[in-house]
């Protein structure tokens, strides 16, 4: 599973000891196991169905959750008068931008599209949920620009919370064990004294592997067994295709002579379930970035993991998660692009074994204030009073009699009589 995916199952699991859960996913996943233990008796996970059926389970329900696109393909779910939570933890639009980069007919078809479905979605929602603060200060400009933070939504809650509230990516609260083959069985040239590099999720377009390729391309002359693994180069959804920089990323590591030996890109998509025994096989976790929009408002919730595994963390600043991990001593924040820093990052704390686990021990630290639990409680609390927002008006510019009203309402005719006054000087003038 990818973020999308995970989070609607951890969050589903999370609320399913006080409501009944049913996630629903359009793709058929016959063969994966990302699903409820047999004790959430009120959790139940439907794939590959199609429109006749969700339909039912939606009519069925008293609230739906949704995410991404979902109003487009299915845009009956906004017609049912039924509650709408809408998931913004992902600001995808920034993302479009780069994907998009180099071809101006995608790249504006797609952003209009998702523009006005976003928009579609942010008026259909009774909440709306993201992952941090950060973000919903963006999406709070959003709401504002859209006229839906009125003086109507205002009188409802001053706070705007029951608007949108802060529900950040997750980790189960049980400490990772390691239950089965993990990388060093899969990749038998990684010896078991071997210092590994795991770059954990895909290698999206606005990500930057090749500043770490690079890195380890100037470290493995004084640490020969130096590891670097791309943990996943395909994405699980298959309407995504392989990414630019993914074979960007596999050209400039051939290119460098470091493809199987210092440098490994696993085929696909390592299962959930399994990411534990890939993750706890590794020294340091890496993760880099560019200077962009999509990097100050993004949630990396593959970061979320590292701490979990208490992984000492190597990122670009510019996040809201960067500022923890060193806020944590759970890892360093670098410079955008730099070779040489991450280069001498990288070698000075595998060098240093003290700061390594003194490292480990923030991550872990780090770890305890993103438990899935505890992150669904704004969910909960919506689920237990559920409530419609006030109705969406369309921001218009008042007419004559309208500002007339407002301004006596201010300062009566006398003021009525001043505005009348200036605004005909100035007519003359």
């Amino acid at each position: 599973m990818a973020g999308p995916a995970i989070r609607a199952i951890e969050l589903g699991k999370a609320i399913a000891s006080e409501f009944s859960v049913t996630v629903f996913s359009p793709v058929d996943v016959s063969d994966a196991e990302p699903l409820p233990q047999p004790e959430l008796a009120n959790f139940n996970f439907v794939a590959g169905g199609g429109r006749k059926m969700l339909q039912e389970l939606a009519e069925g329900a008293e609230t739906i959750f949704v995410q991404a696109n979902v109003l487009k393909p299915y845009p009956f779910l906004a017609e049912m008068n039924k509650y709408v939570i809408v998931d913004l933890y992902d600001p995808y639009l920034f993302s479009v931008l780069v994907q998009y980069k180099d071809d101006s007919v995608q790249a504006s078809s797609s952003y209009r599209l998702m523009h006005k479905v976003l928009e579609k979605h942010m008026l259909a929602a009774d909440l709306a949920v993201c992952a941090s603060e950060r973000q919903r200060d963006y999406w709070l400009g959003r709401f504002c620009a859209l006229g839906r933070i009125n003086p109507a939504m205002y009188q409802f809650d001053p706070s705007l919370r029951r608007l949108i509230d802060v529900v950040p990516f997750g980790l189960p609260e049980a400490r990772p064990v390691k239950s089965g083959a993990g990388l060093k069985e899969r990749l038998p040239q990684i010896g078991p004294d071997d210092p590994v590099l795991l770059w954990g999720g895909g290698i999206w377009d606005w990500f930057d592997p090749l500043t770490v390729i690079k890195a380890v391309n100037q470290v493995v002359s004084d640490i020969p067994n130096l590891r670097l693994v791309f943990m996943g180069t395909k994405s699980p959804n298959p309407k995504v295709p392989v990414m630019d920089m993914t074979t960007r990323a596999i050209t400039l590591s051939a290119e460098l002579g470091l493809t199987d030996k210092n440098i490994f890109f696993l085929d696909g998509w390592v299962d959930y379930n399994e990411r534990v025994n890939y993750l706890l096989d590794a020294t340091i976790a890496v993760s880099s970035h560019f200077d962009l929009p999509e990097t100050r408002f993004s949630f990396r919730t593959r970061l979320l993991d590292y701490f979990w595994c208490g992984l000492p963390t190597l990122t670009t600043g510019g996040d809201q998660l960067a500022e923890l991990i060193e806020g944590h001593n759970a890892g360093l924040a670098l410079p955008y692009e730099d070779v040489d820093v991450w280069a001498q990052a990288i070698k000075a704390l595998l060098q240093d074994k003290q700061r390594l686990e003194s490292m480990k021990h923030g991550a872990l630290k780090l770890a305890e204030r993103f438990h899935w639990q505890d992150n669904a409680e704004p969910i909960r609390k919506f689920l237990r009073q559920p409530y419609h927002l006030p109705a969406y008006e369309q921001v218009t510019m008042p007419n004559l009699l309208e500002r007339a009203r407002s301004v006596y309402r201010r300062g009566g005719k006398d003021l009525i009589i001043k505005r009348s006054t200036e605004l005909l000087n100035d007519i003359l003038k």
